[in-house]
């Protein structure tokens, strides 16, 4: 039986979580962190980057100042990146991790606004017929899901909210968006960058990302974020690389070069400016 320890597999996989750790672990990537989340909550969120990173073989071949700079905006947004929150994915792409904000993590922006009273995206099945009232423009849903199996088709994906009212007020402002599933596909070809990626979750984990595609148009065209939010995701979706996920896949990741590795030497200024801050708090 082979040993663990003398592994070549297993003592590559040593040296690479060492190396994360070690960079995670620095007084000064700490002091970054407990800038936007806290003293308190720096440690366990750290922590949670590290068990993230330990479970993705690709993850822990990227560079570790791309896992720190994608955790940083994520804790920036208040969102965590453990996979099973759904909040936000740090996902590898040629030896660097970025960072996705999935459905949940868009979802939850938006509630914690305390302008909703309600907000979700929902599918509409094989069999169920969407209609837009003219006047209001509010969209209804009729007919029945088929049976069967055709009943677990989905051919489109609706959104609403309603806003909590302001003073004086009985109701608040409110909005329904249907888009047919060929609809959605068609805005993810022209704008998403990933679409055609074969190990991409637009080809692996579809009906999230359909879901995803309708709650963000929804928000932007309709909605409500907090601008400082709204600002640093912008930030965020800008400067991703050429994928779109809402898990982290695994990629071809080259070899990883050491010597190119980023050091976070970076003044606070010039932080808070890289995740969307003007320096000047403009």
């Amino acid at each position: 039986m082979t040993d663990q320890k003398t592994n070549p597999e297993e003592q590559q996989k040593e040296l690479a979580i060492t190396k994360v750790t070690k960079f995670l672990d620095s007084s000064i990537v700490k002091a970054r962190f407990a800038e936007v989340v806290g003293d308190r909550n720096t440690g366990s969120y750290i922590s949670s980057v590290m068990i993230t990173v330990k479970d993705s073989p690709a993850l822990l071949a990227c560079a570790p100042a791309s896992i720190y700079t994608s955790a940083l905006r994520a804790a920036t947004l208040r969102l965590s990146v453990d996979p099973a929150l759904g909040q936000a994915y740090l996902v590898p792409f040629k030896g660097h991790a970025t960072l996705v904000v999935g459905y949940k993590g868009l979802y939850d922006m938006a509630v914690r606004t305390g302008k909703y009273r309600y907000i979700n995206v929902g599918p509409i099945y094989d069999g169920q017929i969407v209609e837009e009232n003219q006047i209001t423009g509010f969209h209804s849903i009729s007919g029945h899901r088929k049976s069967g199996i055709e009943g677990d088709k989905v051919i489109g994906w609706i959104g609403a909210f309603e806003m909590n009212p302001e003073r004086g007020q009985t109701t608040g402002f409110g909005k329904t968006m249907y888009m047919t599933v060929e609809e959605i596909h068609a805005h993810a070809k022209e704008y998403s960058k990933g679409y055609d990626n074969p190990k991409g979750t637009w080809k692996t984990e579809t009906k999230k990302m359909e879901r995803k595609t309708l709650m963000r148009l929804l928000i932007r065209r309709w909605g409500y974020l907090d601008p400082a939010d709204a600002a640093a995701l912008e930030e965020v979706e800008a400067e991703q690389q050429p994928i779109d996920a809402e898990t982290s896949p695994i990629y071809d990741i080259p070899e990883y070069d050491e010597d190119k590795e980023e050091q976070p030497t970076r003044t606070k200024e010039e932080n808070m400016s890289q995740l969307g801050f003007g320096g000047n708090n403009e």
